[in-house]
């Protein structure tokens, strides 16, 4: 591994130790993960801006909307049915992380390894735009179907609102795509951010995950079990997420499958942290924090992908 992953990856896993063994800092940081966020996905959408964005759309358009399709559809429903038949009490959790955009981080595994990053950007700032549109469709839909078909429905909470978690993900995400829209305008400010991306990258990941850990401390240390369950299945959901990804970088260049693999995997779970830690169950939302601990690894299982010839 390289000196920036093994940065990533042992601050990220310190950070999440330090919040559990100090749960004072829950109140004091309770509103850092959301800003963080907010951060992580401003630097995101700084990196590319509307310019390039539509070039990028424009020179590959096919492959774009099928990431976007594949990540936003077809994979949330997917990792649903599977749950639904091996842990159930976790099959909405992994709808709404299926459903999640493609995470920040992605575009930090592909810097890391060689990968497209071009199109990981551009699936980051597509599906995070689509997202409070895509998510509430997905709920909506997914629950009368399956109402109509006899089965029972999401078992969604009963205050739960689709237009309050519309909103939500509206100011969580689009304020920081305006932000990065009116940074792009001042050239010396936007260099000089994207300088130093990687270390105001991982001390948001940091801050974040301090806030994310040390608010559910009580819970870890009450209910030992619920977070080894919640852990299993970010787990199992990890998994299946990589998996799915292989069919659909068959016959892809290096570069694209790579791309491929680390969007399918790499997911924005902060964000479906946050919306499930508001509107959903604690299931929902320790499903969301624990699955930082599978999201990782991954960065190992990626660099032996970069090393593997593609089939």
């Amino acid at each position: 591994m390289q000196l920036r992953d093994l940065i990533m990856v042992f601050s990220s896993f310190v950070s999440m130790a330090a919040g559990v063994f100090l749960p004072g800092l829950a109140g004091p940081l309770e509103a850092m993960p959301r800003l963080m966020l907010m951060v992580m996905l401003y630097l995101s959408f700084l990196a590319v801006g509307a310019g390039a964005l539509w070039d990028e759309l424009r020179a590959m358009p096919g492959i774009v909307c099928r990431l976007t399709a594949l990540r936003l559809l077809a994979l949330p429903l997917f990792v649903f049915a599977v749950f639904r038949l091996v842990m159930p009490e976790f099959s909405l959790g992994a709808l709404l992380l299926g459903a999640a955009p493609v995470g920040v981080m992605a575009a930090v595994f592909s810097l890391m390894l060689g990968a497209n990053t071009a199109l990981i950007l551009v699936g980051n700032i597509v599906t995070s735009l689509l997202l409070p549109l895509s998510l509430p469709l997905l709920l909506s839909c997914t629950d009368g179907a399956l109402r109509a078909l006899g089965t029972g429905g999401l078992d969604l909470p009963e205050n739960f609102s689709l237009g309050g978690m519309t909103i939500s993900l509206c100011i969580t995400i689009l304020l920081p795509f305006a932000a990065a829209l009116g940074t792009r305008a001042l050239p010396r400010l936007t260099g000089g951010i994207l300088r130093r991306h990687f270390p105001l990258l991982t001390t948001a990941v940091i801050i974040s995950n301090l806030g994310i850990f040390s608010n559910y401390a009580g819970v870890l240390r009450q209910s030992p079990a619920l977070i080894l369950h919640a852990l299993l299945a970010s787990c199992l959901l990890c998994v299946v997420m990589t998996a799915a990804a292989l069919p659909a970088t068959r016959g892809m260049p290096r570069q694209v499958r790579l791309a491929f693999l680390i969007s399918f995997g790499v997911i924005n779970n902060i964000l479906l942290m946050i919306v499930s830690n508001e509107f959903f169950t604690v299931n929902e939302a320790l499903m969301g924090a624990a699955y930082l601990v599978p999201l990782y690894i991954l960065l190992f299982y990626y660099r032996y992908c970069s090393r593997t010839p593609a089939r």
